[in-house]
Parts: C-alpha cells; sequence; structure tokens
C-alpha cells in the first residue's frame, strides 16, 4: 500500500502541466520602493499586473506616515486606474536583530495597526496580498526552526497574519477579498533552504489551508537550471496550487562573472579587439565604462553576447518553466533602483536586469529612457503573448 501511494504521489507531482490553470501573467515589480512606479512607462509596457511591498517596519518605527505616505499613494493612484496590485509587506525582522511577535502579543498587535493603517488605503485595489517578502531571508534563524512546543515561529506569525487579513476585510464587506499567497521564498534551489523547517513547513501550510491561493517564490539564480530545481522542489510539496514569482533575474549570475577578463574567449576576445579596449579589461570595468557614459547602447548587447556564460534570451527560458511548473504571475523590474556608478568584483549587479536603463543610460535622444536590449524586447514580447 506504500508504494501505491507513493507512485500516486510522484505520478501527480510530475503531472502537474495537466492540473495547473494555464494562464499566465507577467506584470512590474517595483520591489521595497512604490515611490517609484512611474504610470507614463507602466502604461507603455501594456501590463496589468503592479507588484510592491513597502518595508512595514519603517512605518511601525514612524520613519514614514503610513497614513500619508505619497509612495502609498502612486499604488493608489494605478490600483484606481485599473491595474491590478499585488501587494504585502516586507518585515525586516532579522535586519534589527528582532525575533518575532508573539501571537497575540502587545507587539504583534502594534504591527497589525500599521498594516490596517495602511490597508486602508490601498485595501480596495488589492487583488493578491501575499504574507511576507524573503522570509527565510528576513527572519532571524532560530524563529525559522522548531520551538520547544515543535511549532516554527515562523508559520505561527503567518497564521496570526492570516486571520488578520481575513478579519480585516470581512469587516470591508464592500472590497472584494484578494487572494492570499504567502512567501515570497527565495533561494529553493539550495538544499539549506529546502531543509529549514521554516521553509518546507511554510509550504506545508500553504498546501493544506484553503484560505491560501499558492505559494510566492523569488528565483535569482546563478544557473537557468536553478530555475526548475526550485520549483520541483515545491511541487514535492504542494502539487497544484498556484505559483507566483514576484522577483527573479540572473543577479547571481552576473555577480559570478563581474571579475572576468571579457577577452577569456573567443567571441570575448573578438569583441575586446573590434572597440579596441585593453587585452585585460574585466566586466566590472566596461561596466564602469558604461556608467560613465562612455559606451554606446549599441554596444551593450553586443558585450554580453560575446560571453560563453551569458544565456541570451534568457526570460524565454524562465516563461517556458513557469508555463510547465504553473506559475500564474511573474512580476520582473521596470526601472533600475540598486545602482552603483562605480562597478568593482564585488559589487551587486541587480542594475542589469530591469528592462530600461534609467541610471546607466538615462533619456535618449528621443527623449525616453534608453531601453535594456538584454529584456526589453523578450520583456513585451511576453506581455504579447502572456498565455
Amino acid at each position: 500500500m506504500k508504494s501505491l501511494n507513493k507512485c500516486v504521489f510522484f505520478l501527480l507531482v510530475f503531472s502537474m502541466p495537466a492540473l495547473i490553470t494555464k494562464a499566465q501573467e507577467i506584470g512590474l515589480n517595483f520591489n521595497h520602493n512604490p515611490e517609484n512606479i512611474s504610470l507614463e512607462y507602466v502604461k507603455k509596457t501594456g501590463v496589468h499586473w503592479i507588484r510592491t511591498t513597502p518595508r512595514i517596519l519603517d512605518y511601525v518605527e514612524g520613519r514614514m506616515d503610513a497614513k500619508s505616505d505619497s509612495a502609498i499613494q502612486k499604488v493608489v493612484e494605478a490600483g484606481k486606474l485599473g491595474y491590478k496590485i499585488a501587494f504585502g509587506f516586507r518585515w525586516d525582522f532579522n535586519r534589527r536583530k528582532l525575533a518575532l511577535p508573539a501571537p497575540g502579543s502587545n507587539r504583534e498587535a502594534e504591527y497589525f495597526k500599521t498594516m490596517d493603517e495602511i490597508l486602508d488605503r490601498v485595501g480596495p485595489y488589492i487583488q493578491i496580498f501575499k504574507l511576507g517578502n524573503e522570509p527565510n531571508l528576513e527572519t532571524i534563524e532560530s524563529d525559522l526552526q522548531y520551538d520547544s512546543q515543535h511549532k516554527v515561529p515562523l508559520v505561527e506569525f503567518n497564521k496570526s497574519q492570516l486571520q488578520h487579513v481575513l478579519q480585516y476585510y470581512r469587516k470591508h464587506p464592500q472590497w472584494k477579498k484578494p487572494q492570499i499567497y504567502t512567501g515570497s521564498l527565495p533561494a529553493l534551489f539550495e538544499t539549506s533552504q529546502q531543509e529549514k523547517p521554516g521553509v518546507f513547513e511554510l509550504i506545508k501550510f500553504t498546501q493544506s489551508n484553503p484560505e491560501i491561493m499558492g505559494l510566492a517564490i523569488h528565483l535569482h539564480i546563478a544557473d537557468t537550471l536553478e530555475i526548475p530545481q526550485a520549483l520541483k522542489f515545491v511541487r514535492s510539496i504542494m502539487p497544484a496550487k498556484p505559483i507566483i514569482v514576484p522577483e527573479f533575474s540572473l543577479f547571481r549570475l552576473y555577480n559570478n562573472h563581474l571579475k572576468d577578463e571579457i577577452g577569456s574567449g573567443s567571441t570575448g576576445k573578438a569583441f575586446v579587439l573590434k572597440f579596441n579596449y585593453p587585452d585585460n579589461i574585466t566586466v566590472s570595468e566596461w561596466l564602469t565604462m558604461v556608467n560613465a557614459g562612455k559606451i554606446p547602447v549599441s554596444q551593450f548587447r553586443e558585450m554580453f553576447d560575446s560571453q560563453s556564460w551569458y544565456p541570451r534570451h534568457y526570460l524565454k527560458t524562465y516563461q517556458r518553466y513557469y508555463k510547465e511548473y504553473g506559475v500564474v504571475l511573474a512580476t520582473y523590474p521596470l526601472f533600475q533602483q540598486g545602482y552603483a556608478k562605480i562597478v568593482t568584483p564585488k559589487s551587486e549587479s541587480w542594475f542589469l536586469n530591469p528592462i530600461y536603463l534609467n541610471k546607466s543610460y538615462g533619456v535618449s535622444e528621443n527623449g525616453e529612457v534608453e531601453k535594456n536590449p538584454l529584456s526589453f524586447y523578450d520583456f513585451m514580447d511576453w506581455v504579447k503573448h502572456k498565455n
């Protein structure tokens, strides 16, 4: 009987594409900075979804005013224009070395009061509410482990937050209750993450609770093979509920190659010779020249295409895997946010991912922000052929 059950389980997991809704949406991600929402450029892309996750503890601590913050107003304005909003909060407990609040505690009540103040403004416009953002990174390690009662504090906090959000919307019956997702869990291709109780118990909770629509994950990768590795892990616990991917990029891959000499391979050497660069120029040195306005945008894609490690049309690879594993929504960055003008081998490469190079190149001769040739055209094709 055990063998039969095991066979049924694996058949269920590996026949996922036949069980999951085929609809797939692509939208724009503004991460923790809703102030960067540009409705002018959102409109140019033709997307319907906008995702953002403000840092809620900044509001709790009084650094920003939940009732009047202009960044939150940008979300409201987008909602009023008919854009679908995927919303949630970033809980930066680990950064502050804070334990999660005990269920029913005064500290939890203080957090939820601030949450309500923000929801009072954006609540009518939210289609997806996400209960967290990278909690396996933003929670102190002890709160990702079993406690003395064999409970995981992160999961207990999600339970409390879920009940509070449900109660909040019951108090506002004139508003449509959003779909609720847990997550977003990053780096699920890593064994160390897969083995954390805070990770697998949160996915189990998602699978078992009928009030939760599905799970959100992030895919910042060093290799495109990490995409199916993460998705297979999720599907081994949550076979059929929807997955959303609010953040994804080649961040780790780019980071790994900033120190590389561009001319180390044959096509890279041809690129270096063609444009008369020093023989030993590195990727980070070349990107510093880009950010200094010394490299025309026409050269941007050519350099990356000359590198054997760079996966051309990587957005199409993501799109293919998302369809295979039942990802119903993914959101991608519009503008460069994290950015260092001088790039070193230790710099963070977030600035290479967005579909516009607003900081590296600024405004082009036609008066529009310069497009990122690595991602813009494939992103627009995805919007056009999202299903």
